[in-house]
């Protein structure tokens, strides 16, 4: 088995890569979080240029990564999987130091629509429970009867039993899948 090196620019974050492991999960089990939103090659959020080295592309929908991207040396992290050691350069990356990652369920308490993809969500959390996050956060929503969605978001105050956020809305037929909050 090999593992290789990943070195995340500007930020210079090396991490290692285990044979078969795409660069976003070996990323995360490591503790740095780069963008991602669906892990499943659909969105597109996790995309990212390959500066040195080569990948096996994976899995994925050409809208997420069209063949014109692809030819610039773009690529999807959550599906990439080294064949070498490599340099890519990713929007934003982070350490999730002390932020643990997770799914809580809530109640939509109220809406207001700023515009006509802009709306902030008033969210009743559980008992127990406070929501923490960190510049460049997303999270990710979905019902008992609806597909999940993911969604950049800007937090504007929290209390302990709520939470109000800034976020963007999607038609149904473009909203990303996922199942986790970061």
């Amino acid at each position: 088995m090999s593992n290789f090196s990943v070195t995340v620019l500007p930020s210079k974050v090396q991490f290692q890569v285990e044979d078969g492991e795409a660069v976003l999960a070996a990323a995360l089990r490591q503790g740095y979080i780069l963008p991602y939103g669906c892990k499943n090659g659909a969105c597109g959020t996790c995309k990212g240029k390959l500066l040195e080295g080569s990948v096996d592309y994976g899995v994925y929908q050409k809208k997420a990564l069209p063949d014109a991207e692809r030819a610039q040396g773009k690529a999807l992290f959550c599906q990439a999987k080294p064949l070498t050691d490599l340099v890519v350069e990713a929007r934003t990356v982070g350490a999730a130091k002390g932020i643990q990652i997770k799914t809580l369920p809530c109640r939509i308490q109220k809406m207001e629509r700023l515009a006509d993809d802009v709306i902030v969500l008033h969210l009743k959390l559980p008992a127990n429970e406070r929501l923490r996050s960190s510049p460049g956060s997303s999270s990710s929503s979905c019902s008992r009867t609806a597909r999940a969605a993911a969604f950049p978001w800007a937090m504007r105050r929290t209390t302990a039993s709520s939470c109000s956020f800034t976020c963007g809305i999607f038609p149904a037929a473009s909203s990303p899948t996922t199942s986790s909050a970061r």
